[in-house]
């Protein structure tokens, strides 16, 4: 491919940007002779710095010694403003050097959320890129995606990317690095792309629809030697592998200036609405020496009190939590956790948490009736959670914060009104406690059972909304925050669309989703308001995660009997077909 030998003195000057100047672990290094990443998170600097995956791509990329990367992201409201009133004087740079995206050898998306697919356009076409992958001519680099949504779904943008990396970053990148070294075409680069696992160059393969479902889809004949369907790279043993941590600390995060450590991987717990649960299977764990090695590493040369977060999917399910924290607490560490689990509290756990510096127990029934928890494979009975929530106050702990969905599969009224009922029980047990509930409209997504649900109607939506606020506005010491509900539709068609809607797409990143929706043809209704048929041909079924289909399926029928599933056993379980 194309390896820039220089930089010119413009690109090479140090940015004097003040958020670069506030940071710790910014890397610099000679571009000569390296392939030149352009890594990009599309949304603004405060939510991709908070991003752990995108901090861990950033350290991949330059611990390598034969690659580059300099970060990029959607500007702030103001900052956009200018540079679309600048034209090409103020196209969006790097926060290292200023580089223009340009100057890369390669864009490479960390996308973490479908909603942030509109944002991929904007980036381009706010460096001057043409959108359509098809419309980019051989001088510019080639633009990749790789993350959570698209190894869920990547097809809503399939139009507008060269390839996908679909899977875990730590398993691939030695082949793509090797594969983008090919002396070539745009067309031949791909082709050696193509042959790698886990790479999915879209543009190689041909679907067919008939109406709104899709009839089949295909490798195009050209590539049919080269090309096979995408399967997941998986990091097997994160033992072989240094644990993901935060690269650059920095003040203007989420976590203002603390070292997030990833110590688990997936879920055993197999909840159906997540996609978690799923997309990082089989759960793996870091080891504790290596933790702590890690805790060990964020103290030695900050100043004042250090933070650290530590991450995954079933954090609280590590077998040496307790010990982690303690640990970290004999150090004088501020630790949080990104997840806890309601019945892996007791009094020894709750302890060390209120030492910790925890002031607030976060916990997530998702839903409030015990045949609806079954449903999503949540087998709390409601004696259960007011055992744990009195546990929680006698620890000493005046606020709990609780996440609900509304709009679940076989979800009535009466569930939600169960919302209401449970919510006054533990601010009852809280006894002038806080009680803060979360609740988000259901959104089914690629690669979980419920994959072939609808979405729930807004009018029903708002009717259990309303059973909330009527049922919960005058009591005290409750503070319900309800997500809108406006922004549920675009959710489920993003997560659950196929290249079709990729026009709409565009027109959203011109002019707004709600009056591109208004304007577009697409009928949104037949791709997120009805129920999907065993039989029928997802858009995602091109990605292999190694799943099966059919016992996602199987699940989905069981969850709808409300039957619940066991956890799974790494290695000796193997119903689902990762392991």
């Amino acid at each position: 491919m194309y390896y820039t030998e220089a930089l010119t003195i413009r690109r090479r000057k140090k940015n004097h940007n003040p958020l670069v100047e506030r940071e710790r672990g910014v890397i610099r290094k000679d571009p000569g002779g390296r392939l030149r990443v352009a890594l990009v998170y599309p949304n603004t600097y405060h939510i991709a710095m908070s991003n752990l995956g995108f901090q861990t791509l950033y350290g991949i990329f330059n611990n390598r010694a034969d690659t580059l990367a300099e970060r990029f992201f959607l500007p702030e409201k103001v900052e956009l403003r200018r540079i679309k009133e600048g034209g090409a004087q103020k196209k969006l740079r790097s926060l290292e050097t200023s580089a223009l995206l340009e100057d890369f050898d390669l864009l490479a998306f960390s996308i973490s959320f479908e909603e942030d697919y509109i944002n991929v356009l904007k980036i381009l076409n706010l460096s001057g890129f043409p959108l359509y992958s098809k419309d980019r001519a051989e001088d510019f680099p080639l633009v990749m995606a790789g993350g959570c949504a698209p190894t869920l779904n990547p097809e809503p943008v399939a139009d507008f990317l060269d390839f996908f990396f679909i899977g875990e970053a730590e398993a691939g990148l030695s082949p793509l690095i090797q594969a983008l070294s090919f002396e070539g075409k745009k067309e031949e680069v791909l082709t050696e792309v193509s042959k790698v696992e886990g790479l999915y160059v879209p543009s190689f393969y041909e679907l067919k629809y008939s109406g709104a479902k899709i009839e089949s889809f295909s490798v195009k004949e050209r590539y049919s030697k080269v090309a096979t369907y995408p399967v997941k790279r998986v990091q097997a043993d994160l033992d072989k592998i240094p644990l993901a941590t935060t690269q650059v600390l920095t003040p203007d995060t989420e976590f203002s200036d603390t070292t997030l450590i990833e110590i688990e991987r997936g879920c055993p717990r197999g909840c159906r609405f997540c996609t978690a649960g799923f997309i990082y299977l089989p759960p793996r764990l870091g080891d504790t020496s290596k933790v702590e090695e890690a805790i060990e590493s964020a103290t030695a040369g900050g100043s004042g009190e250090t933070k650290v977060g530590l991450v995954g999917a079933a954090v609280s399910e590590h077998p040496d939590i307790k010990k982690i924290i303690k640990n970290a607490i004999e150090k004088d560490v501020i630790v949080t956790l990104s997840s806890l689990r309601l019945d892996m509290l007791d009094p020894e756990f709750l302890a060390l948490l209120k030492e910790a510096g925890y002031r607030t127990i976060t916990i997530a029934p998702e839903a409030a009736s015990e045949r609806l928890r079954r449903v999503i494979n949540k087998e709390f009975k409601d004696c259960e959670i007011i055992e744990k929530v009195q546990l929680i106050k006698e620890s000493g702990f005046k606020r709990v914060k609780l996440y609900f969905m509304v709009g679940l599969p076989t979800e009535t009224d009466s569930d939600a009104g169960d919302i209401v009922e449970l919510v006054k029980k533990i601010r009852d047990e809280l006894k002038g406690g806080q009680v803060i509930v979360s609740v988000n409209p259901f959104i089914p997504k690629a690669k979980t059972p419920f994959q072939w649900c609808s979405l729930e109607n807004t009018d029903t939506l708002e009717r259990r909304y309303g059973i909330l606020k009527d049922g919960l506005k005058r009591e005290g010491g409750i503070e319900l925050k309800l997500y809108p509900l406006k922004d549920a539709p675009v959710q489920a068609l993003l997560a659950l669309g196929d290249r079709r809607i990729s026009p709409l797409l565009l027109l959203a990143s011109e002019i707004g989703w709600k009056r591109a929706l208004r304007k577009s043809k697409v009928d949104i209704l037949d791709l997120i308001g009805t129920e999907r048929t065993s039989d029928e041909l997802l858009p995602f079924d091109i990605i292999d995660t190694g799943i099966k289909k059919d016992y996602l399926w199987r699940e989905y029928q069981r969850g709808l009997e409300a039957k619940i599933t066991p956890p799974c056993v790494v290695e000796s379980c193997i119903r689902c077909g990762v392991c």
